[in-house]
């Protein structure tokens, strides 16, 4: 009976659907406005509800898309996988990876795209297009397109080290996929900013004007990119995955971010220590001229 269970448990484990963690910026913070999963669901199987997000495991597909568009990795899952041989990815007409997706498996050696149709989608073009211009910003090469005849005919000879390889690689990959679900996850793995360490993805701007370091920003970045101590506010955005939690939940709307490709610099902005006009509390500010406290600041609003 033990064992029954045992075997009954393990069964069910190999079935996970798609999961969205704690993790999610609108779990949270109730401000954050992040929609990037819901937007890229093909079928609109992701909605709202109290203002978090949960998919509608009935029409999920599985297709992988709000994996690979979580700014946190926060869509728990698998991403397709994608026929891969001699470090050359095949494409698929029936799925369109995203640039993320493709600029993760050009830094894992697959810099060569296989088309079996002599004519690419306009999809296709679109998203290469845009990986390749990345990859220019990024110092990088550009992807190489080729046509395989033999890939489109469905025609491939093996050798008989060739075919027992193969049997080998199956029997490997069974033992991989009977393990429960979750140890199978691939998600964390779209982190491009590990990839690529030398650039940062996102430009993160300060208003110092308007900053009152109250470190809200701070404490609520999942990524640690905004770092405030006794002299100085620094941000570095090499580890941005462009959330837009800060930007959200900024009281003085003092933060601003923007998607673009830049080598990775860290930015430090010296905390002043002024006595307040009003009050004549000593305030900590980003502005030297800054003569009023926050919350003298926030009576004269009132």
């Amino acid at each position: 009976m033990v064992l029954a269970q045992l075997l009954g448990n393990w069964f069910e484990s190999l079935d996970y659907n798609y999961h969205i963690a704690s993790h999610c910026s609108r779990h949270v913070s109730p401000r954050s406005t992040c929609t990037a999963c819901i937007d890229s669901c093909p079928v609109d199987a992701i909605k709202l509800e109290n203002g978090k997000p949960v998919i509608d495991i009935e029409n999920c597909t599985e297709c992988g898309d709000c994996v690979a568009s979580c700014p946190v990795q926060a869509v728990e899952g698998f991403l397709p996988k994608w026929k891969i041989q001699n470090e050359r990815l095949f494409m698929d007409e029936n799925r369109i990876p995203t640039v993320k997706e493709l600029l993760i498996y050009y830094k894992s050696g697959i810099s060569t795209l296989v088309s079996e149709k002599e004519a690419i989608s306009l999809e296709w073009k679109k998203t290469i297009e845009e990986a390749n211009q990345m990859l220019d910003s990024l110092g990088e090469p550009p992807f190489h397109i080729i046509f395989d005849q033999a890939a489109l005919s469905g025609e491939s000879k093996l050798s008989r080290r060739e075919l027992f390889l193969l049997w080998d690689t199956e029997l490997k990959k069974m033992g991989t996929d009977m393990t429960p679900a979750k140890w199978r996850f691939n998600h964390e793995s779209l982190n491009l900013s590990q990839k690529y360490p030398d650039y940062q993805f996102t430009k993160i701007s300060l208003d110092t004007t308007t900053c009152t370091v109250c470190g809200a920003c701070e404490k609520l970045c999942p990524k640690e990119c905004l770092i405030i101590d006794k002299d100085h506010f620094s941000i570095s955005a090499q580890q941005c995955t462009n959330c837009s939690l800060c930007q959200d939940i900024c009281p003085e709307g003092a933060i601003s971010l923007k998607q673009m490709i830049s080598p990775a610099t860290t930015i430090e902005q010296q905390v002043y220590y002024n006595e307040c006009a009003s009050c004549e509390e000593t305030f900590e500010t980003l502005n030297q001229e800054n003569n009023l406290c926050m919350f003298c600041k926030m009576k004269q609003r009132t």
